[in-house]
C-alpha cells in the first residue's frame, strides 16, 4: 500500500515537473524538495508504526507460547476461587489487627497479594498457608 502510494506521488511529481518544462516556467525546487521530505516523512512514520505493533504482538505471542499452561488451576479457580477469596479476605484484613504494628503490616502485604490473586486458586491456597504461619490464623 505504501510503496504504491509513494510510487503514485512520483508519476504525479514528475507530470507536474513536465508541463512547467513544456511550458517555459521555471520550477521551485525548494518546494519539491520540501514536498518529498514530507513524503519521506510520512512513510518512515506509517512504517514505524506498522512495525511496532507487530513487534509487540510477536513478543506476547512468543511470552504466551513459552509458558506451560495449568488447565487444573483455571478450572478450579473458576468454580472454587470465590469462596476461598472470600473466606482470605475477611480473616487477614489490616483492620483485625490493629493493636500489633508487625501484623498489621504482614497482614497487609498478603492482603494486596490476595486482592491482586483474587481468582487464581493455587496462589490464594499459598497465601492461605503463609497467613496461619505468619499471622497464626486458624481456617
Amino acid at each position: 500500500m505504501n510503496d504504491t502510494l509513494i510510487n503514485d506521488s512520483i508519476k504525479i511529481i514528475n507530470t507536474i515537473i513536465a508541463r512547467k518544462v513544456e511550458k517555459g516556467e521555471s520550477i521551485n525546487w525548494w518546494m519539491w524538495i520540501a514536498v518529498v521530505q514530507f513524503l519521506i516523512i510520512i512513510y518512515l512514520i506509517i512504517k514505524d508504526r506498522l512495525n511496532s505493533k507487530n513487534t509487540e504482538k510477536l513478543r506476547f505471542k512468543n511470552e504466551s507460547l513459552a509458558k506451560d499452561i495449568d488447565f487444573d488451576n483455571i478450572i478450579n479457580s473458576s468454580f472454587n476461587s470465590t469462596k476461598l477469596y472470600d473466606e482470605l479476605k475477611v480473616k487477614c484484613h489490616p483492620d483485625r489487627f490493629p493493636i500489633d504494628d508487625e501484623k498489621n503490616i504482614i497482614a497487609d502485604k498478603i492482603f494486596q497479594e490476595i486482592t491482586k490473586n483474587k481468582t487464581n486458586i493455587k496462589r490464594l491456597i499459598e497465601l492461605k498457608e503463609e497467613a496461619q504461619k505468619k499471622l497464626d490464623l486458624n481456617f
